[in-house]
């Protein structure tokens, strides 16, 4: 009895294993839309893992745009989040800026934007997962630790 359960919880965690990998792998192959639309960065999907401080505080998906009056952020930004694990920048303007973060264990790839408003004194940020549902939040931390870094 206890060898036949044993068996079953090896094949569902070999079976979560190839699906995750599996995850990762079209992850990396999309194709994706990013960038600014009449002035803000696009919505986030239906799903919880984006996170986006172009969406109102009473959206699952808000999060508070990275304070900037002076400018002196957005001047290191790029240099900060490319400083994060698995970080690439992928286009940078004046005022917006992209990246792909890569996480280490199966390969997972998450989008991260920037939209540096000079007059709102505030740098606007996007942050989502190509797939899946959940992110465990990462993408939230995200966002947090370059508000950290940019302190």
């Amino acid at each position: 009895m206890a060898l036949g359960l044993l068996s079953i919880v090896a094949v569902l965690v070999i079976a979560a294993i190839v699906y995750l990998a599996v995850l990762g792998t079209q992850s990396r192959g999309m194709d994706v839309t990013v960038g600014i639309v009449d002035g803000r960065l696009r919505d986030c999907p239906s799903t919880p893992n984006c996170v986006s401080s172009d969406v109102g505080p009473s959206d699952d998906h808000y999060i508070a745009a990275i304070t900037d009056a002076s400018g002196a952020k957005w001047a290191r930004l790029v240099e900060a989040v490319a400083a994060l694990p698995g970080a690439r920048l992928m286009s940078s303007t004046e005022h917006y800026a992209h990246f792909t973060v890569t996480s280490r264990l199966f390969g997972f790839v998450d989008d991260i934007e920037f939209h540096y408003r000079p007059t709102d004194g505030e740098i606007a940020v996007r942050s989502a997962s190509r797939v899946g549902q959940g992110d465990l939040n990462a993408n939230r931390k995200r966002v947090d630790s370059v508000r950290e870094m940019l302190r």
